[in-house]
Parts: structure tokens; sequence; C-alpha cells
């Protein structure tokens, strides 16, 4: 990961020759032993931190004690990019235009705490980036470097979150000719309760004659363990992801990952809830001035929710979904993804089956399409036999002396007894294999009856965004989620906003799986629905149009100035690729309901009245066929045509 790494390293030099000519500084006088032991610990800062060979070092300096100073400064520069200018390029700051990306590996000459001040705090962090190296040289003669402007230093560093600090000085204490070079540091977070307490410390001592010992780490992890120091932390209850508690607790997949955070970097976690009644909140606009916005915190009065705790720096970080995008990337910084979120309609369950059309379903369409065609065909030889009026083509077809062949071809077929066989092998040939052809069918269809009675079963729900417009579907969607739906005018001339909050997003749900809202469509991530259908399955399922809209890589997001980025980013990466996300979710979320229809398992119970309705309104209707036809026969003493139609139809 990217450190915050800056080297300062401050030189005591004490012996200046005057010039009579000009009453100004000849040259300054550097002790041999300190100046080129300087170089040194300089010379291997840059070689084992710096990238070389990659990306360029920015140089940038500053005197405002003397011209002095800023010749001393000239020298150390010489003296380094000397023996350095073969493994890495130097690049100097310039105020002409901004640079394409941050800078990530920057070295810097002042002379005193008020450059050190001045230098530092004209840095934007849009062209500096705060998480790569600083190495600063400080450099100062005819005076003690005090303890407090250690401090001093230091403590302005903190605000602007770099935490990797080496401040390196000559030990003036020592008069001897091995003068030692000091490296102090500090750290923000200690044990004992020390938070953010900014102390100096020594890190090492260089000592003039002695080999540099590179096992000694110049720039130690100082966030490897936090030691119960608070990190606040900007959320909102928003199921899967963060599940608070009345009582304090939080849970969810982005609350198990705050957690396993915590237990590994040893921190303590307090939560803050935005309180002006948004969640992720809105972004500043484009207009504002970011770099100015972050450091005056005009860019926060725009702001709103969580965005808004952020660049006021009430927190440390937030989760809770967010998903990364390019305006909040302006004002925050985001961490890396460890979840991708997929944004879909929640829609009802489809219609019911009706008991009726229950007795359709043990065959599919084209089966029953078949199954006519051969009614129809056997109708139709029937029909043309009447029609030919031969009584040897009917006899050599059906039989001598059937005189309702229909009857029987229909009785057949409903497994009805036949009254006349046939005399013919042909015909009786015909008959065995209609009869044949009619058990097959009638055996898989009672079989399959059965099962399809006592079987609770829906219309699929819609599953395109054409086909829930199409049907007149009324659109829901929280304010937080309204960016996704900027290009789809179809679906926004019928929406309607649901305040931000968790409460609203369960109430339609609920209303979703009881089918109270039966054209309604929720604009929300897959992962809510499959979160309500493990914990709510008894009030009914809720199914998704199966189109995934958007895909929202979702992380943490950080001040942008934050020391804990990369240090939270290598964590998350080690937990990403053990596979503890997908654990996690696995606790909170039920994907089954949208796998499709699972077999079903018929259990031996008998048939209810209400599964065989659809049975007593087929045998209603034929009652109320057969009375028509008595009727129709009982009026036909009183219509001629009507009593040859009928004749004519039972007629041989």
């Amino acid at each position: 990961m990217h450190r915050w790494t800056i080297l300062l390293l401050a030189a005591g030099l004490r012996e200046c020759r005057p010039d009579d000519s000009n009453g100004g500084l000849k040259r300054l006088v550097v002790r041999e032993t300190v100046g080129n032991h300087f170089s040194e610990v300089i010379v291997n800062a840059l070689t084992r931190y710096y990238v070389q060979n990659h990306s360029s070092t920015q140089v940038m300096r500053l005197s405002t004690v003397s011209d002095g100073t800023y010749d001393l400064q000239s020298d150390i520069m010489d003296e380094v990019m000397q023996r350095t200018s073969r493994s890495i390029a130097y690049e100097f700051r310039s105020a002409l235009g901004p640079s394409r990306r941050p800078r990530i590996f920057n070295i810097a000459f002042i002379d005193g705490y008020g450059a050190f001040e001045q230098l530092f705090r004209s840095l934007d962090p849009a062209e500096n980036d705060f998480a790569g190296y600083y190495l600063i040289v400080l450099t100062a003669y005819g005076r003690r470097i005090a303890s407090d402007t250690l401090a001093r230093i230091f403590a302005l560093l903190w605000t602007m979150n770099v935490i990797n600090v080496n401040i390196v000085s000559a030990d003036l204490e020592d008069q001897s000719r091995w003068q030692s070079v000091l490296m102090h540091t500090y750290y923000p977070y200690r044990a004992g309760g020390n938070c953010e307490r900014i102390v100096p410390h020594l890190l090492h001592r260089f000592r003039k004659g002695q080999r540099l010992d590179r096992s000694v780490e110049l720039f130690p992890s100082k966030l490897s363990n936090l030691h119960g120091c608070p990190v606040t932390v900007g959320t909102f209850h928003l199921p899967p992801y963060m599940l608070l508690s009345p009582a304090g607790s939080y849970g969810g997949l982005e609350g198990d990952l705050l957690r396993a955070l915590s237990r590994k970097l040893n921190f303590t976690v307090r939560l803050v809830v935005p309180d002006d009644g948004e969640l992720w909140g809105r972004t500043p606009p484009p207009s504002v001035d970011v770099a100015g916005a972050n450091r005056t915190g005009g860019g926060a009065s725009s702001a709103s929710g969580c965005v808004r705790l952020v660049l006021t720096e009430r927190v440390n970080l937030t989760l809770g979904r967010f998903a990364i995008r390019g305006d909040r990337n302006l004002v925050m910084k985001s961490s890396r993804s460890y979840y991708t979120v997929r944004m879909v309609f929640a829609v009802p369950a489809g219609r019911e089956y009706t008991p009726f059309e229950k007795l359709f379903r043990p065959f599919s369409r084209s089966v029953w399409v078949l199954v006519t065609l051969y009614l129809l065909a056997g109708m139709v030889v029937i029909g043309t036999v009447l029609l030919l009026h031969r009584p040897a083509v009917r006899d050599f077809v059906y039989g001598r002396g059937v005189s309702t062949p229909v009857l029987n071809l229909l009785g057949v077929l409903f497994g009805g007894a036949v009254v006349q066989l046939p005399m013919r092998n042909f015909a009786r040939t015909l008959l065995f294999l209609w009869m044949y052809y009619c058990l097959v069918v009638r055996t898989c269809y009672q079989g399959s009856l059965y099962e399809y009675l006592q079987e609770r079963k829906n219309f699929s729900p819609l599953q395109t965004v054409d086909a829930l417009v199409r049907n007149d579907y009324r659109f829901y969607s929280l304010h937080g989620t309204s960016l996704y739906l900027e290009r789809m005018p179809q679906i926004l001339s019928r929406i309607t906003w649901l305040p931000d909050d968790d409460a609203s997003v369960d109430r339609l749900l609920t209303e979703l799986a009881t089918r109270q809202a039966r054209t309604s469509a929720l604009f929300i991530d897959l992962e809510r629905v499959a979160y309500h259908n493990r914990f709510y399955v008894r009030g009914g399922l809720v199914y998704i149009a199966n189109v995934v809209l958007v895909r929202l890589p979702i992380g943490i997001y950080y001040p942008k100035k934050s020391c804990l980025a990369n240090r939270f980013d290598h964590e998350l990466d080690r937990l990403r690729t053990s596979g503890y996300v997908s654990y996690r979710l696995g606790h909170y979320l039920n994907y089954d309901a949208f796998k499709g229809p699972t077999d079903y398992q018929p259990l031996p119970t008998p048939l209810t009245t209400d599964q065989l309705v659809g049975c007593y309104e087929t045998l209603f209707g034929l009652l109320l066929v057969a009375t028509g036809l008595l009727l129709l026969e009982l009026a036909s003493r009183w219509f001629v045509s009507l009593r040859q139609l009928l004749t004519f139809l039972q007629a041989e």
C-alpha cells in the first residue's frame, strides 16, 4: 500500500565565513562528518523507498530565512541528485498547470517551520497524493532545532492525515567527530489510550563511520494496530448490508466486514447516523471547487446524508451499499470494491391458476393441439362416411349397425364402453388403435392431474421492463437511486419516489409478497429482495424481473485525505479473496426463489374439495350441455328444421 512517508532532515549548521566585500554569506561551511552523512541518509531513503525508473520524483523547495539556506539547499540537492540521477528521474514543481495525475514521489527542501507550513498548506490532494512518499530536507543553521518545532510539524502533518513521517536532524549535543544523525517520527495510535496524541519519537540514530543497516525499517507500519482507538463510521440501517439495533449493535454484510476489520486492526467502532433524514446523501455540484471545499467546508453545505458527514470529517469513513461512482470520487476517496450489487425490479408473483385452469396443466399446449387434431380427424372421417351415403363404406370403416359413431368416439376417449362392436376386421382394428391411443393419453393425463390439482401454482411474473410498461405497472424507487433511472423516460413518467429509509422499502416488499400491490414494481437491489425472502418467507415471496438494469460496485468512502484507506484496502483484499464476503452473504440471503420452480414432491394425501373445484365446474358445464340438448329435443316437435337436424345427427 502507499504510505504517508515524509523524511525531514534538519541540518544544524553553525559555522559560516563572512564576505567583507558584500556583507553577505560567501559560503556555508558544513562539517564534513555531518554533511556527507546527511547525503548518505537521504540517498539511502530514496533508493529504498522510491520507485526507480518508473515514476518521476517531484522536487519542491522554499527558503524563507535567508539566501544562505537557499544555497545550502542547492548544495544538498546537487549531491543527492548526482548520486541518484541514473536511477531516479526528477521534475521540478510548476504552477503553470495541474499534473495529469497526483504526484506520489516528492522531495522538498525548506529551512524552517514557516516555510514548511507555507509549502504544505498549498498542496492540493487532487495534484499531490498524500498517500505517497514525501522526503523533506529541513535546512537550518546557526541554531538548534527545538523539540517543539518537531511537535508542531507533526501536528500539522496529522491534520493532513500524513502519518508515516520521519524527521532527520543532526545530533548537536554530540560534539565528537562521530556526530550522528537522528531520525524522529510519531505514532498517532499508541497503547494506553494515547489516541491521536502527537508526540515526537526517536526512531533511529545513524552514526558516522557505521554502515547503514538495511534491516532497520525507516517507515514502519503505523496502522497495523490501532490499539483500541475509536474509528467513527457514518452509516444507516440498510438490510442486508448494515443492520442496526436500538441497543447499538450492528450486523449485516458490511457490518460483519467492519467487525472483521476492527478485530484485525484492533480498533473500536463508533457509529454515527445522518440526522438530516437522508441515507447516502447528495454530493456537491460540479461547480464547487473540490479542493477549496475540502479545506473550507464550503462544499459540505450543499451535501447531505453520509456524504456530508465525510466532507465535514465528522466520521473517518462511511459505508452502506455505497456505489463507487465519479461524482463521489471527486470529493471523497473510495476503497476497492468488495462486492457488485445488481439493481432490478422487484415484482409480485403472477396470478394464481384457477381450479379450472389447472385441468389443462397436465399437458403442454403442443400436446393439447395434437389431441385436438386427432379428435377432429376422427370426426372428419365419420362425417365424410355419412355424407357419402354408401352402406358398404360405412360397414367397412366403423361397422354395420353402429348408429352413433361420434358418441362411440367420445365415449372411448373418456373411458366409456362401446355398446355395439363392429364385425369387420378393419373396423375392429381402427377401434383397437383408437382405444389404445385413448388409454395412453387418458392414463398420462389422470396421473399428472392428481399432482397439479394439489400444487399451488402461479403464472410466471413479468420478466422485462417493456412487459411492465405494457401492463401499466406503477414504479417505485428511493431518492438515493434516482440517478440510475434518468435514461428511462418510460419509467420516470410513472414513478413514485419513496422516502430514504428502509421502512418504506420493507412495507412495499410486504405488499408485493402478499400481492396487495399487484401492478407495482420496486427498483431495488437483488440482495435486498433475497434478504426479505429469507427472513419473511411466511408472508410470501417477492420475485424479480429477470433483467439486471445496473451493476454497482460498492465500497467504503473516506475523506479525501484519509490515511486509513490504503490499510483498509489491504485487509479488504484479504477478506475478499478468502471468500469471507460470499460466506457472510449466505447468512442473510436466500436466492432459491430466483432459480425457477422446483420439482413438486407429491405426498400420498387425499384430494380436498377445494382442489376438485375445477372438476365440479366441468361437471356442471356438461350437465348444462345435456340439459340444453334435452330441451332442444323437446322443442323439435314444434320446429321442423331442428327435428331434421337432430334426426341427421343420430341417423345411421
